[in-house]
């Protein structure tokens, strides 16, 4: 095996375990992209997720007011980092679009030679830029696209890649909505590799993953269901499941639990005013781990503009 694709298996594994992340180009991108969605499990594909909208699903950019932005930073053990910002705006009369950045990183990799020895510490970083754009299908159905540029700083190798996400959204007056998204319609990372013969040059396919979610409302609770069919491009096809609730608590506080596969997710939420009354938020979620690496904390702020 090449020690560059050896080295991002293991960050990746770090970066997105469990059954159907980990492992498979772009995992950094499935570890989530605000407090709010970690705390439900990631089950908000049906859900109208202010700040993150472009991220959460393209269809649901259509539902932006005016201007939203979201920041949002996540703190792992082993010296990992998170970083997002997403941006959705209005294209009267029926469209939006959305501009979104995500960053994932970890510069104290210890690096080893090939009987186990230390060689240094090694840094890595993995970049996505995304494109949004999204518009009604009528009163209640909205679609959207996705287009992903990525790359990655590997120490001295890199990789570029390109993705295309396509996201549908039914959303109901009541906020009983149904949601299908394809995520890696087409995309993979082209790897330059540095070898004693010359450069190396190959690609890794991103996974396919194929996903429905439900949103249904109850009284000051909020039921979020959804279903993963993740498709690796040479492997089986992988299932995982995500089940969410959410109270609020008055009109300023919310309490979140979720179950994604196996791993238990917790979160809280705050909502405050800044220009009009609960026009902005702050989130927290609690990182579990998925391989036993330990507690990882995310913040994120949402502001309507």
């Amino acid at each position: 095996m090449r020690p560059v694709p050896a080295l991002l298996i293991m960050v990746t594994g770090l970066w997105a375990g469990g059954p159907a992340t980990g492992g498979y180009p772009g995992a950094f991108a499935r570890v989530g992209y605000d407090a709010r969605s970690m705390a439900l499990a990631g089950a908000l594909l049906a859900d109208i997720n202010s700040g993150f909208l472009a991220l959460t699903n393209p269809a649901s950019t259509v539902h932006v007011q005016k201007r939203e932005l979201g920041l949002s930073y996540l703190s792992l053990p082993l010296d990992r980092n998170l970083q997002s910002l997403s941006l959705a705006f209005r294209l009267p009369p029926t469209a939006a679009a959305g501009i979104s950045y995500l960053r994932a990183g970890d510069d104290n990799i210890q690096g080893r030679n090939s009987i186990g020895e230390g060689t240094g510490r090694l840094a890595y970083a993995e970049q996505m830029a995304i494109l949004t754009f999204a518009n009604r299908l009528g009163s209640a159905f909205s679609m959207g696209l996705n287009f992903k540029l990525l790359w990655i700083d590997l120490e001295e190798e890199g990789a570029k890649g390109f993705g295309i996400d396509f996201g549908l959204l039914y959303h109901t007056p009541g906020g009983f909505n149904l949601a299908l998204s394809i995520q890696n319609i087409t995309g993979a990372y082209a790897w330059k590799v540095s070898t004693s013969e010359g450069e190396n040059i190959y690609d890794e396919q991103f996974p396919r993953i194929i996903s429905i979610g439900i949103r249904a409302p109850w009284r000051h609770f909020t039921f979020f269901g959804q279903t993963d069919v993740v498709i690796p491009a040479q492997e089986s096809a992988i299932t995982v499941t995500r089940l969410a609730i959410e109270d609020r608590v008055g009109e300023r506080y919310f309490l979140r639990l979720g179950l994604e596969h196996t791993t238990l997710t917790m979160g809280v939420g705050l909502r405050y005013a800044v220009r009009q009354p609960l026009d902005s938020g702050v989130d927290y979620s609690l990182s579990m781990g998925k391989n036993g690496e330990g507690l990882g904390h995310i913040f994120t702020w949402r502001f309507n503009l």
